[in-house]
């Protein structure tokens, strides 16, 4: 029973969400211009957050991609994702929006809404500097975020296996050495004094 216990508690905090990990984070602060910080709202007042799951953000950045090779351009096309997907990614996808709009580059600007955006905002980089059509790296941006987010969750559950040998362990170890180490040792040491 105390085992089953152990293991749920090490599994809850190990799997808990946003432990860790990368997904889509909250932006880090408030930004520059009129762009709204994750959870302040323009007057100041605290909002309540939500963090986009890196699926509803990958999903979002192949819209973008769709959106752009439909001939819409950066700006326009995070504006027009942003109307289409669950408000935890279209907020964030407002603020960057926002901040390109205030003449902030790729890199300011994504970095308004976390690392979790750490791949889009590298494409958005990259077609920036190069002046190359952005579709096909935000495309692979999106690609790589699944790729991440499943080696991490890989990760996580081969470090759970470890940790679950621990408790079980210290479980059945006693149940171990009392049944059978003890009864050994005590026949040795009966047959050893009794022919002593």
């Amino acid at each position: 029973m105390l085992a089953a216990a152990l293991v749920l508690v090490v599994a809850a905090v190990l799997l808990w969400p946003g432990r860790g990990g990368p997904s889509a984070a909250e932006p880090k602060g408030p930004a520059e211009g009129n762009v709204e910080a994750d959870g302040v709202d323009a007057t100041g007042a605290r909002r309540a957050s939500a963090r986009p799951t890196v699926d509803e953000a990958a999903d979002a950045l192949v819209l973008c991609a769709l959106a752009l090779r439909s001939g819409l351009g950066p700006v326009e096309s995070l504006e027009a994702v942003a109307d289409r997907v669950p408000e935890a990614v279209a907020r964030q996808l407002r603020i960057v929006a926002s901040a390109h709009r205030w003449g902030q580059d790729a890199a300011t600007s994504w970095g308004h809404v976390g690392d979790g955006w750490q791949s889009a905002s590298l494409a958005w980089q990259a077609a920036e500097q190069s002046g190359a059509a952005p579709a096909g790296v935000v495309l692979a941006a999106a690609q790589r975020m699944r790729r991440e987010e499943a080696s991490r969750v890989e990760t996580a559950v081969q470090r759970a296996g470890v940790l679950l040998v621990l408790p079980l362990g210290v479980c059945f170890l006693p149940g171990f050495v009392g049944t059978t180490v003890v009864p050994v040792v005590l026949h040795l040491a009966g047959v050893s004094l009794g022919s002593g």
